[in-house]
């Protein structure tokens, strides 16, 4: 899992097959704006990727 916050990497993580199948996550990082873009990338242990993108308020 990388979180970039427009494009600059700020979270990097690497989680074992004992993760939640519908987990929670929750991070801070400084330098973050209003109107901001923050991209969380996965791959899990199937092949499966998703990316998702928030705006922040």
């Amino acid at each position: 899992m990388v979180a970039t916050h427009n494009g600059k990497e700020v979270l990097k993580a690497q989680w074992s097959g004992a993760v939640s199948q519908n987990p929670f996550l929750s991070f801070k990082f400084r330098g973050g704006a209003k109107g901001d873009k923050v991209v969380i990338k996965w791959a899990d242990n199937k092949g499966e990727s998703r990316t998702d993108e928030a705006t922040i308020a």
